[in-house]
């Protein structure tokens, strides 16, 4: 069979360009709907101060949480520690718990319950995380 190589390099670069395509497809078909979604990422830290112990939420998603509550997991759902209507792309959410610092105090690893809404509208849902943060052992009680 006679076949020149112009043809055999067509016939490569056909083959080449459908298993590329075929590959693509499976793969924007596997992830494709995570990688196009815009949501928060939430992320708590816990910082020791003069002035009592400062908390900041931060967001680092790829979408904004709404009406953002914070609050010790084993409290309450009314029991608030700080709120903001929005937390927009890299927002922070700060506030401090004052409390007197004990020299050499032990850490202890609290649970922050974030929770808040996928959209302006209420009836898009809400969603939560829970959050560790180190803090002073007389949060303890809190």
């Amino acid at each position: 069979m006679y076949t020149d190589s112009g043809t055999s390099a067509f016939l490569l670069l056909v083959s080449l360009l459908l298993s590329w395509l075929l590959i693509y497809t499976a793969v924007r078909a596997a992830v494709g709907h995570a990688l196009d979604r815009a949501k928060p990422r939430l992320m708590a830290e816990a910082h020791t101060t003069a002035e009592g112990v400062q908390f900041v939420v931060s967001n680092i998603g790829s979408g904004s949480a709404f009406d953002v509550a914070v609050r010790w997991s084993s409290r309450p759902t009314g029991e608030v520690l700080a709120r903001t209507q929005m937390l927009g792309l890299n927002g922070r959410l700060e506030w401090t718990l004052a409390i007197t610092p004990i020299p050499n105090e032990t850490q202890s690893i609290r649970t922050l319950t974030v929770d808040w809404a996928n959209g302006v509208d209420p009836s898009a849902g809400r969603q939560f995380r829970l959050l560790a943060v180190l803090v002073p052992s007389q949060l303890g009680a809190a």
